[in-house]
């Protein structure tokens, strides 16, 4: 069987649109697990491609129109390198909380209980799954992926080979966005790094006035079970927070992509 292909431009141009959402779609949270089979990724970007090309094909065989069919490879150099930039600012954010949970685990104490994580490449803990897992949840019930999935649309027509040169206009934005990145996931864990301050102040006091006491191994227990009970009091408040933020930065990052 001969598969002949009768307007080539309008495949390259689909070609094009597959590339950047297939690069975005293998960074983003939910994807990048490695329990998700790496034919459900291709699948899944074919199948967004195909639905959002035909209000894409416009401004794609525009470019190819410019830089002729010979030097496509520039195109899929360009699309491809826009996606993984827009993904991993968007896995960045998600990022953001596992770096919290990271913070959390020391200040209880669970720092030496963590495992490999594949889909991370490193060490993990167990608050980190935690509170990926529960704000993903959270993201995906809230349906908080349809406007990302308009930010990346938005983009074909913002950040397209005509002005590849945004963002390379506005450094400081990338500047601000890691700096707000880490302040917030500092704020997030406050509570329990001003607990786990105060308790090791308590402990030294006690280590003063009854010395015959083993203060190391009572903090031990005692951060413990203090740090398990400040969370649980705080978990619907901290989830809320880190909602919020999640929804303000991926807000920030599309709104720059889309003027």
């Amino acid at each position: 069987m001969n598969v002949t292909i009768s307007d080539q431009v309008a495949f390259l141009a689909f070609w094009l649109s597959f590339a950047r959402w297939s690069a975005v779609l293998m960074q983003l949270p939910l994807f990048d697990n490695v329990a998700v089979p790496n034919l459900v990724k291709v699948l899944s970007a074919f199948t967004i491609s195909f639905a959002f090309f035909p209000d894409l094909r416009g401004t794609l065989v525009a470019e190819i129109n410019m830089v002729g069919v010979d030097h496509i490879w520039i195109l899929m150099m360009f699309h491809t390198c826009t996606g993984l930039i827009i993904g991993f600012l968007v896995k960045c954010i998600m990022s953001l909380f596992v770096a919290t949970g990271s913070i959390l685990t020391m200040q209880i104490g669970f720092n030496s209980v963590s495992y490999f994580d594949p889909s991370q490449g490193q060490q993990v803990g167990p608050f980190e799954r935690l509170i990926e897992w529960t704000l993903l949840i959270l993201v995906l019930s809230s349906g908080a992926l349809v406007p990302m999935f308009k930010g990346v649309f938005q983009s074909f027509f913002s950040v397209n080979f005509l002005n590849a040169d945004k963002m390379l206009k506005t450094p400081e934005y990338f500047v601000l966005f890691f700096k707000s990145a880490f302040s917030a996931s500092i704020l997030l864990g406050g509570p329990l790094i001003f607990a786990n301050l105060l308790m090791n102040l308590v402990m030294g006091i006690v280590a003063r006035t009854v010395p015959q006491m083993n203060v190391l191994m009572v903090s031990f227990v005692v951060n413990i079970g203090m740090g398990l009970l400040l969370f649980l009091g705080i978990a619907e408040e901290f989830f809320q927070v880190s909602y919020d933020l999640y929804i303000e930065k991926l807000g920030e990052w599309f709104q720059f992509l889309s003027f």
